[in-house]
Order: structure tokens, then C-alpha cells, then sequence
């Protein structure tokens, strides 16, 4: 009976132990598959799981891992969407069944113009799926597709890529930026293509 009051006495007895302190840093969400944050869906900054419309981000580590070069290319990626070619040979989309040439966006501003999109100068592809696109004003109810460009930071880069193929083709994009002093930056994107095909 002694032993059983000593074991139960030691069970009772507190004691504080040192605190532990955790520290990491964050990989760059942007830098990934699936990034955690969209500019479209409600024109600010937000975190995707705080969205309650459907939406695609495209990351730019998905667009260079996988060579995508043009809008179509990004589509394949985007459940509900595809494309087609329009008139003048320009991009059309296909959203949730319907088509419109009125639905691209660059940086949230309209893109309806006649011409190839390149993604040279791309950071992320977001596509915003169904009615909730018409906070972007006239598109098709289908949903839109808004390009982020890459954006002049305080972080220097400096990079270039070259692609050559069959049928002579040659292709060279370059980027480059930074910060000029404490209160500038820039960056410039370029993009050089020639193919006999």
C-alpha cells in the first residue's frame, strides 16, 4: 500500500517545461502548382479558399515546367474550358459552353484585340469560371480569362531561355529586372520567334 501512494503522489506533480520555438521560412506561394491567392475572382488580393466562385490559377512554374507557349496550351489545364480559333484567326474561348472573343484580360483590363497571345511575359493565368465573371463588366456569362503580367519587383532577375526545333524554328525570350534605388523598379520582357513551318 506504501508503494501504491508514492506512484500516485509522482503522477500528480506538475512540472513547467522550456518553451519551444518554431521557425521557418515560407516557400513563395507563387512558386508552386497551386497557388494559394487569385486577383480575379474579387479584384483583390485573396486567398482561393476564401472564394466562393470557380476558379483556375495557372501557375508560372506550371506554364515554364510544361513549355506552354499560347492560351490553348494553358486551357488543356482548365476543367469547363477550351478553345477554338475565331475570326482573323484569334484566340476565341470556350467557356462552361460558351464562346467569346470578349473574354480576355490582361491584368483585369480587356484584351479584345486580333492577335496570338503569348505567355512570354505571363506570371499566372487565372480563369473565372460562370456568372460571377461578369464582375469584369460586358463578357460572355460563360466566365473570362484574366492574364498577370509579371511585375517590376525589388528582387533582381535575369533570365533568358532559347528553344530550337525542327523546320528551322528558333525561339528566345529574355527577362530582366530590378530595382534601380530605393523608390524604382523595372522590368523589361522580350521575345524573339522565327520558324519556316
Amino acid at each position: 500500500m506504501v508503494a501504491d501512494s508514492q506512484s500516485a503522489a509522482d503522477a500528480t506533480t506538475e512540472s513547467t517545461l522550456p518553451k519551444v520555438h518554431v521557425s521557418a521560412e515560407t516557400e513563395d506561394a507563387d512558386d508552386t502548382y497551386s497557388p494559394a491567392r487569385t486577383r480575379s475572382a474579387t479584384k483583390t488580393d485573396t486567398l482561393l479558399r476564401d472564394v466562393p466562385q470557380s476558379i483556375t490559377v495557372v501557375s508560372e512554374r506550371m506554364i515554364q515546367d510544361t513549355s506552354m507557349q499560347n492560351m490553348a496550351d494553358v486551357v488543356r489545364y482548365v476543367p469547363g474550358v477550351g478553345m477554338a480559333q475565331g475570326e482573323g484567326n484569334r484566340d476565341t474561348p470556350i467557356l462552361r459552353g460558351n464562346a467569346s472573343t470578349a473574354d480576355f484580360f490582361v491584368d483585369g483590363v480587356r484584351d479584345d484585340v486580333e492577335y496570338f497571345r503569348d505567355l512570354y511575359n505571363v506570371e499566372r493565368v487565372e480563369a473565372l469560371k460562370g456568372p460571377n465573371a461578369m464582375i469584369f463588366g460586358r463578357a460572355g456569362a460563360g466566365g473570362v480569362i484574366n492574364r498577370v503580367t509579371r511585375q517590376a519587383g525589388w528582387d533582381d532577375v535575369r533570365e533568358v531561355s532559347l528553344q530550337a526545333g525542327s523546320w528551322d524554328n528558333l525561339r528566345t525570350t529574355a527577362d530582366f529586372g530590378g530595382a534601380l534605388n530605393d523608390k524604382v523598379a523595372v522590368r523589361v520582357t522580350g521575345l524573339y520567334e522565327d520558324s519556316e513551318s
